[in-house]
């Protein structure tokens, strides 16, 4: 009998097991959860669905005048992460929508679109000294115009600013619009859905590019379609993704107005355009650059701007400014200057950043120039070329491109070219974010990693050894910097701004003393000491052998100093700036 139940058992189970396989499988309990949507963010996704007991990660983008606080969910914890936050929802175990909650911006600007309507509040971010205003698209539509930019006067004749570009908190601002030219004067193609521009027969001297053509929007301009024409100032639209070389040969353009989200342009595009001198750009995408370094420059320029009436210490070079003075200690010490440290990225020409520099400054201010030997070509002026890192300097303020002369440089449109190439495959981000508030590897920080001066003041632990981290010594020899080289467009430059009544001084870029080569020998360096003083139009300040510190001084490179080696090379040159100053009987 006993036998008998448990074969009975074990045919049960059986059975009960066949059946189990033979069934379809139960579909698995999820838990669906939705974002409300908030004008407050952007998320990379709305919604998302998981077993119960998962954690819910979204990716939230803030919109400009918008600070994310939390959410309405048990457990709910948002990070931020350089220019975003993170929201994670904890054990997810029941199906819900969640809202994100946001503090708005005291910090407004007002837009009106100058065709009859009411004034529209918009806040922004108060994250830098002035503020972006808004790119294309975002606010107004005018058929049959383009919206050039912003003015503070109604007819445009208050101060001009750029889409996406820069203008002080509560401005009030006109939208500007250009009346696009009759579709007539052109010859085009279709293919594909858009438009190709192949010739204009019309006349004068503003041409404004329809942004559609035969019902298609315009994408490209081809070659030869305006060849020799004789409008002095055009106005492109906000569609075009390519100018194709020669589209422009010989035009009589003084003044040239297009979009970032233009995709291809060379500088064969303005082959023999000799008259071609202001470039404005319009912002019609959001900033890919936001937070990192390139992004500091427009806001050094902002404390430029703000210190117009007061007498100015302008510290200029590449990274080994901004990770080289303590500006807070020369403030204190030389009370007569306010301080700005306009380092940013050597390995760019100095000569536009100068220019720009030099456009703010007064007679009685001061420049104290300390180039980087390693990037000796671009520091010393030696090239009039653009280049596309100058391009991702101006991202946060197109304006200050606005204001250089083209006529004084080469390569401006293939720089922009590789420029606009390079950003178009990168993920917005925001022009609320600022750099202070990520260090340079684009980690959020708890405490500014910049301060108002424009220092990088994170704590910076001196190196555990002298050795170079490089290996790529630099050559301190008199044979490495030839006058005709180096010498002579560094005092083209100097000049202009002694002109201007600025006196120009130079501290030689600080270095580790065993990144330099072979024939860098103390006799060398001394040679080179001498033959700079000779040569250079400026005032040297300090020795060249002081300027080549012991490797421990230095923090990942061979020439970004460390918390301490910025107290001993500020402290040098504290001590030069006063008796200079002392010299020419001018009070610290």
């Amino acid at each position: 009998m006993f036998h008998l139940r448990r074969l009975m058992l074990i045919l049960v189970m059986l059975v009960l097991l066949a059946g189990c396989a033979a069934a379809p499988a139960a579909p698995a309990v999820q838990c669906r959860i939705v974002l409300e949507s908030s004008p407050a963010f952007t998320a990379k996704t709305q919604t998302a669905a998981v077993t119960p007991g998962q954690t819910v990660t979204f990716t939230l983008t803030p919109a400009d005048g918008y600070t994310l606080t939390g959410a309405d969910y048990p457990g709910a914890r948002l990070t931020r992460t350089g220019t975003g936050y993170t929201l994670s929802l904890p054990e997810v175990r029941y199906s819900t929508a969640v809202a994100v909650t946001a503090e708005k911006s005291d910090t407004v600007l007002y837009y009106r679109d100058n065709l009859g309507g009411d004034w529209i509040e918009a806040p922004v971010t108060a994250s830098h000294l002035r503020v972006n205003t808004a790119i294309q698209g975002e606010l107004f539509n005018n058929p049959g115009h383009t919206l050039t930019g912003w003015n503070t006067a109604p007819d445009g004749s208050g101060q001009a600013v750029g889409l996406g570009s820069r203008t002080a908190p509560g401005s009030r601002l006109y939208a500007q619009w250009a009346a696009q030219n009759d579709a007539a004067e052109f010859t085009f193609t279709v293919n594909n859905g858009t438009a190709t521009v192949t010739g204009w027969q019309g006349s004068g001297e503003r041409l404004v590019l329809p942004d559609t053509l035969g019902g298609a929007p315009v994408v490209e301009i081809a070659a030869g379609a305006f060849t020799n024409a004789a409008c002095r100032e055009i106005i492109l639209p906000d569609t075009l993704r390519r100018i194709e070389p020669g589209a422009f040969t010989g035009c009589a353009v003084e003044s040239l107005t297009l979009f970032d989200n233009l995709q291809t342009v060379s500088d064969y595009a303005f082959e023999g355009c000799t008259a071609l001198r202001t470039l404005h750009i319009n912002a019609a995408t959001a900033p890919v650059y936001s937070g990192s370094y390139y992004a500091t420059f427009a806001d050094k320029y902002d404390r430029l701007l703000s210190l117009a009436k007061t007498r100015k210490l302008v510290l200029f070079s590449g990274s080994s400014a901004r990770f080289g003075y303590d500006s807070a200690a020369l403030d204190q010490a030389l009370p007569s200057y306010a301080v700005v440290n306009m380092g940013v990225f050597a390995y760019t020409n100095a000569l536009p950043q100068l220019e720009l520099i030099r456009s703010q400054l007064q007679e009685g201010d001061l420049l104290l120039l300390s180039p980087e030997f390693d990037a000796a070509k671009r520091q010393f002026c030696t090239t009039n070329a653009f280049d596309d890192d100058f391009f991702c300097m101006v991202e946060e303020n197109y304006d200050l491109l606005a204001s250089l002369d083209l006529r004084q440089y080469s390569g401006v449109f293939s720089a922009l070219g590789s420029y606009l190439q390079t950003r178009a495959g990168m993920a917005a981000r925001s022009y609320a974010v600022s750099p202070a508030e990520l260090d340079e590897d684009g980690n959020p920080v708890d405490t500014p990693s910049y301060n108002a001066y424009g220092d990088y003041i994170l704590y910076r632990p001196d190196a555990g050894e002298d050795t170079p981290i490089y290996g790529l010594p630099v050559d301190y020899t008199v044979d490495a910097f030839p006058q005709a080289y180096y010498i002579d467009p560094a005092n083209a430059e100097i000049a202009r701004f002694t002109a201007d009544g600025v006196r120009v001084w130079l501290t030689y870029s600080p270095r580790n003393s065993q990144a330099v080569s072979e024939a860098s020998t103390p006799e060398a360096i001394a040679a080179l000491d001498a033959y700079f003083r000779e040569n250079l139009n400026a005032e040297i300040l300090t020795p060249l052998q002081d300027s080549l510190l012991p490797g421990r001084y230095f923090y990942g490179t061979d020439n970004h100093l460390s918390t301490n080696g910025v107290a001993l090379r500020t402290a040098q040159v504290i001590t030069a700036l006063k008796d200079a100053l002392q010299k020419e009987g001018l009070t610290p």
